[in-house]
């Protein structure tokens, strides 16, 4: 007979003697050891043995996955930040074959679109100017000058039966020429004004305000805040945007009056044009048509951008702006 009593098998074994009666029984007792202590003392072992490696392992493998990944996305926004400054050289060299690979991959081929469709506008820009330089020279030197032909003919034929009339033909085509010299500065000063005449953007605008009021027949005025000295390639973009958005005043706007305001803040030149004019629909021409496309173009290089406000028969607004970089000493 076994049995279980108090943590121990006790055995009773009965003892036969003579004539098969019992004689006496044989007891015996075997205590059970205690296994549920050593069991979670070895599974608790096991466990910090584990435990402790893996969690290294784990760390140190996020670690330099993360590591990685930063590095990579890294990589990426320096070379966004040389795109949106109009540097497209810059590119993002990762092979990998995952998704930020192909991703930086894909970028990379952006940029180069975007580099040659930059070099495409500027190449359609030249062409541009060339043709408005050419419609400029048709409509105004061109004319003068054949007109001063017709006055200095006429003055030949006439100068030996009448000296009075052969006189006033030739002050006409003196009067012809003075006014095609002039015609010609003003185109020269539009084709070349990277020097500005060591005036200044201010004072360069102010002075090509004046003289396109005349001309254009629109009232204008001009405001300067804040003057200083900036590097030339942001005076020189600044001028030819400025001469741009007038001309598109001209053309187009059917405005009485323009206001052009330059100002100066911190680490920023602000160039406005605005007119009281017709005004037009941007989201009918997102793109705002070639002239605005060039302002872009210019301040893109720069890292500058611009915003451009119209609305039917509200007028336009062109607000460029350009970083400078700040030099102390350099307030005027």
């Amino acid at each position: 007979l076994s049995s279980n009593v108090g943590g121990q098998v006790v055995t009773v074994t009965p003892i036969e003697g003579k004539k098969g009666r019992v004689a006496g029984v044989l007891v015996g007792t075997l205590g059970l050891p205690n296994l549920t202590a050593p069991l979670l003392i070895t599974v608790g072992i096991s466990a910090i043995f584990l435990t402790i490696p893996a969690a290294f392992l784990g760390a140190l493998f996020g670690f330099f996955t993360a590591w990685s990944l930063t590095r990579r996305i890294g990589r990426l926004a320096r070379a966004a930040r040389s795109w949106s400054r109009g540097d497209f050289s810059v590119t993002t060299k990762d092979r990998s074959r995952d998704e930020l690979g192909q991703l930086s991959r894909e970028l990379n081929s952006m940029a180069a679109e975007l580099e040659n469709l930059l070099q495409a506008r500027g190449e359609l820009a030249t062409l541009e100017a060339r043709n408005r330089f050419a419609r400029d020279l048709h409509d105004s030197v061109k004319q003068q000058v054949f007109a001063t032909s017709l006055q200095i003919a006429a003055a030949r034929a006439l100068i030996e039966k009448d000296t009075d009339s052969a006189e006033s033909h030739l002050s006409q085509a003196d009067e012809l020429v003075r006014q095609a010299q002039k015609e010609l500065n003003g185109l020269i000063q539009e084709m070349r004004p990277a020097a500005l005449e060591g005036k200044g953007l201010a004072t360069a605008l102010r002075e090509y305000v004046v003289r396109w009021s005349e001309g254009a027949e629109i009232r204008a005025d001009f405001r300067v805040q804040g003057e200083r000295r900036v590097p030339l390639e942001v005076e020189q973009a600044l001028f030819r945007i400025a001469q741009e958005a007038l001309a598109n005043v001209a053309r187009h706007s059917g405005a009485g009056h323009a206001e052009v305001d330059l100002i100066y803040t911190a680490g920023t030149i602000t160039l406005r044009v605005a007119d009281d004019g017709r005004g037009f629909d941007p989201s009918r021409n997102p793109g705002g048509g070639f002239g605005l496309q060039s302002m872009r173009e210019r301040l893109v290089r720069l890292g500058g951008h611009v915003n451009v406000e119209s609305a039917p028969g509200k007028g336009t607004r062109v607000e460029c702006f350009c970083p400078v970089q700040e030099k102390e000493g350099e307030d005027l």
